[in-house]
Order: structure tokens, then C-alpha cells, then sequence
């Protein structure tokens, strides 16, 4: 059996088993209820019209409480109107807090501690129409002529964002994604390393690698694990945009197609990253109490690396800090997303960054997969990492010294060099801000390490 049916078999069974569990069943409720929740009552308990209780005392200008009403209905503020015997009776109401504003002789407006713009706006206005109205018609101008010269201009409002051809809600929707990506990562990278320990602890791990690698079962198990992740996402997507169609009161700024598909694209490369770390980690573990405290190191880094990516992409999208934090593979899950739904990543710095992080994931799968193997089966006091690669390193010096042309040897020395290219080329190609002497240094930086890689393979078959 190959190693990719033998991968899907145990990616089959992590979406079987996990399924059937009542916990992620009750997460998967949780998560929709919050989510519609989030979006429903803030809609049902929002009020977007206005009540305001105006009151009057003193010599009011014949026409000052409609015109008051009426400044109110343009901006949809209905105002109740109160009138007052005497200046102690209207500070006292507002005092009491029966009115918001008292306006005294038409020409003053009395508050209880800060104003609030809205209403002041309201009726100052309603005073400075009757007030032009009054000189008007002492002027001698037709009232309909004076209505045409005061009717209200359309004005249009347009917010930038820091980014050219992009809004505040393009920044958030940006911002926003970077969270779900984390929120994802970790969470499902966490199952897959308790899964681990937890298969370890009960021997089932026994079971299974008599049948298959452990690479493979690895690989299988974060496979299965991440499409679950996936899928429950997309569920919790749909319920969200249902809820938010259904109320109408979250204005979500609309993302295009390609960054969608963008976004899965570095779930799916930033679960995997992390995910292959969590497995080798866990498989250091004997007890599922000693997991989180074992992976403590990839947890860190998780969110370093969102941390410093949130802090280049706030300095600016367009900034070296933003693109070398969407390259490097450890920030660019939560970087290079939203670099591209602001527009600020080029098409070649969004290959390059898929590239870097691939190669990244290859070479952490292959000393992730040897750590795994020489400590899956290692019960007792958990193992310490260090103490697993010397293992490692005395196993694979023996074999060297067996088989000259070791595989894993020449498989390893390939993706230094590719990771060493895909790096020195990245760079060259921001600093020049040309992608074809960006390829040629990388081609040169692959050519040289391949070489000086089978030179020290040749030098150590020699005196083996």
C-alpha cells in the first residue's frame, strides 16, 4: 500500500472518530451560537431612531418648536417638546433629566453636564433657519426664492484608509481575517497535539505503526484533523452570513472571490506548519497533562508570529516590516492574508511567499517525521527533544556509513537547498524589485549548496 492511501486511511479515520465525539459536536454548536448570537442582538437591541426632549422657557420665537421638530425629522430624531413656566422649573427639568436641552428665549441652550452634537446641531440649526427667515422677510425677499436659495446640499462622505483604493472596512475585514487564521490554527493544531499524546498514552500507537510508518500515520492524522477544521469553519461561515442577511445591521465590507480562496490557501499552509510541529511535539509526551506544557515552544512562536505580523501590517501594508513579514513562513499565514485583501502584495511576492512556505513545511515534515518516529514509542518520563535528534543523528550516521547513497540524506540536502534559494532569491527580488534576478540568485544559491551537499556526501562515503 502507498504512502498516500496508507496517509488518507488514517486522515479517514481522525474525520470518523472525531466526528462521532460529543465534544466537537458541542464545540461546533457553541461556535454558531456565538457567532449568531454576536450578530442578532446587537441588531435587535440597536435603535437607530433618535427620541430627544426638548424644553422651552422664556420669550420662544413663534415658530421655533416646529422648526425644532422638523431639523429633528431630516436627521431622524423625533423631538418632544416641553414648555416651562420659569427658569427654575426648566433647569430643575433638566436637572431631573425629563428634558435634554432647555433652550431659553430662543438664543441659549442650558445642559446637564456635555452636550450632546447631535442635538445642539438640531436646534441650533432650527434657530438660525427662523432667524434668516426673519431678515428675509424684513428684506423684502420672496419666501420661495429664499426656500430654493437654503435648500440643503448633498453631501457625500468618503473615508480613507491607509492603504490607496482601500477603506477602514477593507483594514478591518484585513485585520479580522489575520484573527479567524490564528484562532484556527491554534485551535486545530492543539487537537491534533492531543490527539497525538493521547494515542501514545492508551498504546493504540502501537497498533497502528505495525501496519504503517510513522511518518505516515503523521501526515494521515494531520491531514484528517485539518479538513475537519475546515469544514467546521465553512459551517460557522454560512451560519454567519445567514444571520447577518436575516437582520441587515452589519455592514460586512465586501471581499472578493480571490481572497477568499487566498485565506483557505494559508489555513491550509499555516495548519499545516503548525500542526506537523504540535505532532512532533506531542509525541515527546507520555501524558496528555504534560502536552501543553511540552509545546509550549510552538505556542510561542504561533503567536510571536502573529503578534509581529499585526505590528507590520498596522506600520504599513506596503512597508519592507509588511513584506518580510508575508514571506517569512513562521508571520505569513497571518501577514500575507491580509496584505492581499488590502491590495498591497504584488503577484510574485504572493507565489514566492506560497513557495517559501512550502518548502518550509517540507523540511519541517521530514525532521518533524524523524522526531516523531524515535519518540512515538518512547513510554516512561516524557522525552526531551534533544536527547530524540542525538538518537537521530547516531541512527542516521550508521546508516550513512551502510548505504553511501542514503535517500533521506540526499532528500535532506534537496531541501536546504531549496529553502536556502527560495530565501536568498526572495531577497535579492525585494531589494532590486526585479523577480528575474530574484530567480537567478535563487538558482545560483540552489546549484551551489546541491553541489557542496553531494560533496560531503561523496567526502563521507570515502572514509566510512
Amino acid at each position: 500500500m502507498s504512502g498516500w492511501r496508507q496517509g488518507w486511511l488514517v486522515a479517514r479515520r481522525e474525520l470518523r472518530e472525531r466526528s462521532r465525539s460529543p465534544a466537537l459536536w458541542f464545540g461546533t454548536v457553541l461556535m454558531l451560537g456565538l457567532v449568531v448570537v454576536a450578530i442578532v442582538v446587537p441588531a435587535v437591541l440597536e435603535d437607530d431612531h433618535v427620541t430627544a426632549d426638548v424644553g422651552f422657557t422664556g420669550e420662544t420665537p413663534a415658530g421655533l418648536r416646529e422648526a425644532v421638530i422638523g431639523q429633528g425629522d431630516a436627521v431622524d430624531v423625533t423631538v418632544r417638546v416641553h414648555r416651562y413656566d420659569g427658569m427654575a422649573a426648566g433647569e430643575d427639568a433638566v436637572r431631573a433629566d425629563d428634558v435634554d436641552v432647555l433652550v431659553v428665549g430662543g438664543r441659549e441652550l442650558v445642559w446637564r453636564g456635555d452636550a450632546d452634537e447631535q442635538l445642539r446641531a438640531v436646534v441650533t440649526g432650527a434657530i438660525q433657519v427662523l432667524a434668516v427667515q426673519d431678515r428675509a422677510a424684513a428684506a423684502g425677499i420672496d419666501p420661495d426664492v429664499l426656500a430654493q436659495l437654503s435648500a440643503p446640499v448633498p453631501v457625500g462622505n468618503r473615508e480613507l484608509g491607509t492603504t490607496a483604493g482601500r477603506s477602514p472596512d477593507d483594514e478591518a475585514a484585513a485585520y479580522a481575517m489575520s484573527i479567524l487564521l490564528l484562532i484556527a490554527v491554534a485551535t486545530y493544531g492543539q487537537l491534533v497535539l492531543t490527539g497525538v499524546v493521547q494515542e501514545k498514552s492508551s498504546r493504540v500507537v502501537e497498533v497502528l505503526l505495525a501496519r504503517m510508518p510513522a511518518r505516515n500515520l503523521l501526515a494521515g492524522k494531520v491531514a484528517g484533523i485539518g479538513l475537519l477544521g475546515l469544514a467546521q469553519f465553512a459551517v460557522t461561515a454560512v451560519a454567519a452570513l445567514i444571520a447577518t442577511v436575516a437582520v441587515e445591521s452589519v455592514d460586512i465590507p465586501a471581499i472578493s472571490g480571490d481572497v477568499l480562496v487566498w485565506v483557505v490557501v494559508w489555513f491550509v499552509l499555516g495548519y499545516a506548519m503548525y500542526a506537523v510541529a504540535y505532532g512532533a511535539f506531542g509525541s515527546l509526551a507520555s501524558r496528555t497533562e504534560d502536552a501543553s506544557s511540552i509545546a509550549a515552544p510552538v505556542t510561542t512562536l504561533l503567536l510571536v508570529g502573529y503578534w509581529a505580523s499585526l505590528f507590520a501590517m498596522g506600520d504599513d501594508p506596503e512597508g519592507v516590516g509588511a513584506q518580510v513579514a508575508s514571506l517569512v513562513p513562521v508571520t505569513a499565514p497571518f501577514a500575507m492574508p491580509g496584505r492581499i485583501a488590502l491590495g498591497a502584495a504584488a503577484w510574485w511576492e504572493q507565489l514566492l511567499a506560497v513557495a517559501l512556505a512550502g518548502t518550509a513545511i517540507a523540511g519541517l515534515a521530514v525532521v518533524a517525521g524523524r522526531v516523531y518516529t524515535r519518540a512515538i514509542l518512547h513510554t516512561g518520563a516524557r522525552t526531551r527533544l534533544r536527547d530524540v535528534w542525538r538518537r537521530a543523528g547516531t541512527t542516521e550516521a550508521t546508516e550513512t556509513r551502510s548505504n553511501p547513497m542514503d535517500r533521506s540524506s540526499t532528500s535532506a540536502t534537496t531541501l536546504i537547498a531549496l529553502a536556502a534559494a527560495a530565501a536568498v532569491g526572495g531577497a535579492v527580488a525585494l531589494t532590486t524589485s526585479d523577480v528575474v534576478i530574484g530567480v537567478g540568485a535563487g538558482a545560483a544559491v540552489f546549484a551551489v549548496v546541491s553541489r557542496a551537499g553531494s560533496a560531503r556526501a561523496r567526502h563521507r562515503s570515502l572514509h566510512s
